[in-house]
Formats: structure tokens, sequence, C-alpha cells
């Protein structure tokens, strides 16, 4: 069964949500609106821990609010993966209990468990009331809890929720319960992501033979500063010309060291933009000149057309256009 936390102040809470395979709390900074554009990607059913991310960074990665995110992986082992960003901790219990926060990251922190008997997301400020039981939905609350809670605590049961409302993955886990708790912190190996209106993945974009531009284009900085794309681009805090040979190096301040040591690689191809990431560790966000957003991540690939900007961190953004 899941609970949350009635908040004393509903307005200033944040948003909890309960859908089939995810869990999310997130800081009420975002608003109704977007809270809304989650939930559909969240009860979409066939969206994945990453396309809820690059929804989450779409409007910049200075804009990135905190947040505790919790996927369903697999219900036969009750493995999951979690993110979280910010103020926001996610607690995963079992035996013993494993916290998952991300205070001072740039982005978010991730890590994945399996067997888990009970999960505990919560914003900063913790809870300020009695609990609730919920099935799934969305509510105005700063704190989500998953599995056994203390029998002071729990709200009386008149009678079990009808099996249509609960999230199956709440259903399966209750039916098997775990004894024991084995944890895995590492990065997820690959991110790649695209809440765009196809869904495509970034991995798998097809390549085609280089092109004669039939305009010049450039990609313009932040602040004025414009590099030609006659050659190769690699950007970065600071790029190594060793391992970049024939290409245009360009080192971007990074006080908060947002922007990795060699973090994207930028090449020409006819009047559009290959970008590849080149394993940064936050990655880039991508927006398109239709406005639609994804974030770059892991190695991947992405074509771009005039008029696409890139968010490369620290307030590094460049712009791809011609040349006037």
């Amino acid at each position: 069964m899941f609970t949350y936390n009635v908040p004393s102040e509903t307005d200033a809470a944040g948003f909890a949500m309960v859908a089939d395979r995810f869990l999310l709390v997130l800081a009420a900074e975002v608003g109704d609106r977007f809270a809304l554009e989650l939930w559909e990607i969240l009860s979409g059913g066939d969206a994945a821990l990453e396309d809820v991310l690059s929804a989450l960074a779409a409007r910049g990665i200075e804009h990135l609010p905190d947040f505790a995110l919790v996927e369903l992986v697999d219900a036969r082992t009750s493995s999951v993966s979690v993110a979280v960003r910010g103020t926001a901790v996610a607690q995963v219990h079992g035996p013993e209990t494993s916290t998952l926060a991300g205070p001072g990251v740039g982005t978010w922190v991730e890590g994945a468990a399996q067997h888990v008997s009970s999960i505990t997301l919560t914003l900063a400020g913790g809870p300020t009331g009695a609990q609730l039981p919920l099935g799934r939905g969305v509510v105005r609350a700063d704190r989500l809890q998953w599995g056994s809670m203390p029998v002071a605590a729990a709200p009386p049961r008149t009678s079990a929720a009808p099996a249509a409302e609960m999230p199956a993955w709440a259903a399966g886990l209750d039916d098997d319960p775990l004894t024991t708790t084995a944890m895995d912190r590492d990065a997820l190996a690959e991110m790649v992501a695209g809440i765009t209106d196809d869904h495509t993945r970034l991995g798998t974009v097809r390549r085609r033979g280089p092109q004669q531009p039939t305009r010049r284009f450039v990609l313009t900085l932040a602040g004025g500063r414009v590099l030609e794309l006659d050659l190769p681009v690699v950007l970065g805090r600071a790029p190594q010309p060793a391992a970049h040979p024939g290409a245009r190096l360009a080192a971007l301040s990074s006080p908060r060291r947002e922007v990795s040591g060699t973090h994207l690689e930028l090449r020409l191809d006819g009047d559009q933009l290959l970008v590849r990431d080149l394993d940064s560790t936050n990655g880039t966000v991508v927006r398109h000149a239709d406005g639609s957003a994804m974030l770059l991540r892991g190695g991947a690939t992405a074509r771009l057309t005039e008029g696409a900007t890139l968010d490369i961190g620290d307030g590094n953004v460049a712009r791809f256009h011609a040349a006037q």
C-alpha cells in the first residue's frame, strides 16, 4: 500500500505521483501545468526512466527541480532504478536501509536495487501531517511511502481498494514478501532519451553521406563567441589536442564543473549538425528548432537542424545557425 503525508499548507507542498511503474515526488516550484505533463508521461504506459528524466530536464539544467524518481524494472525480482536530485531523498528499505540523495549535484544521482521491501521518497522539510493511503494518481505532498509502516502512523483500512485502482507493480510486490536486499549503486550504463513526438532514440540515428552545405553554418556561444564548423569541433572544460587530432577545440568555463573535460563533439553534415556526447557526466540538453527537447548522454548521437540550441551546463548555451 502507498501512503502520503498530508501537508499543513497544500499550496506550498510538492507533488507525489503513483503510476503503474513509477513513483515520483517533485518540488512545488514546477507548478500544476508541468506536473500534469509529467503525470501524462508517467501514466502513458510506454515511458522509461530516461524519458521522465528528459522531461524533467527539458527546461534546461539550470531549471531542474528537486525530485526523487523510482521505476519498477522487474516485478519478479522487485528490481528498481532510482534517480534523485537536490534536497530530495530516496530510501530503499529491506533488512538494511540504503539512502540516495543528490545535494550539490548539477543534474541528479542514480542507483539501482533488487528485492526491495519498501520505499520512501521525501522532499526537503519532510512529513508535516498524518498519513493517508494512495492508490494511483497525483496528490500535493512532500513524502511518499510504499511498504511497511509504523502501526501508530497507519490509517485505518475499512475495505480493500479495488484491484483496478491499485498500481500493478504494488500488488505484485505485496504478494511476495522479501527477506534480502542487494544494492548496486553504479550509474546506469547508458542514458539515451528523447521526449519527441515519434520517441526517436538517439543511439539509432541513421547517418547520411557527407553533403556540401549551400550556406555557411556556425555555432554561436553565449557572449557572442562564434565557432566555425569547417572542422569537427570538440567542446569541453579542457579538451586535449592529442585525443582529437584534426578537430577544433573550444574550452568552456565551468566553475561548478557541470561541463566535462571533453564533453561534446560537433560535426557539420550538409545543412545539419551531428552532435555526439563524449561520455560526459551530466549530458547536454538539446532543444530542437520546433521546441522539443532531449537529454543527450551516454555516448548518444543526435542530428540537429538550423535553430537548435545546446545547453551544455554552467551557462554555456550554443546555437546552431547560418552565418550572416
